[in-house]
């Protein structure tokens, strides 16, 4: 028989909270020995520019940021192509943080 799924004590949270990118949005799950983080994640993914000026793409980020604040996000997410470090330089200068320290894939589960 399987244990039941149900939210980690704060102890168990703390076993893996350095290696799992824990924020307000996010919830511990455990089953016996197992944990899952499940992020409530906001995504603005894509973006699409389509060639505007950096300073314009900065406004509407600014704004799109200032939406999701007002909504009661506490953050968001969104990938990049890994080999574009321009772009890379932009979303560092808006405080953004890169999360993955290598390229990877991104998959969907339809359920």
């Amino acid at each position: 028989m399987l244990d039941r799924i149900r939210l980690a004590t704060a102890e168990e949270i703390e076993e893996i909270k350095d290696s799992s990118n824990l924020t307000p949005m996010c919830r511990v799950l455990a089953m016996g020995e197992m944990r899952a983080v499940w992020r409530m994640a906001n995504e603005v993914d894509p973006l699409h520019a389509n060639g505007a000026p950096v300073s314009k793409t900065y406004k509407f980020l600014w704004g799109i940021e200032n939406i999701l604040k007002g909504s009661g996000v506490t953050e968001y997410y969104f990938n990049t192509p890994a080999d574009d470090t321009k772009y890379h330089r932009v979303l560092e200068e808006l405080g953004a943080e890169r999360l993955s320290k290598q390229p990877d894939y991104r998959w969907r589960v339809n359920i």
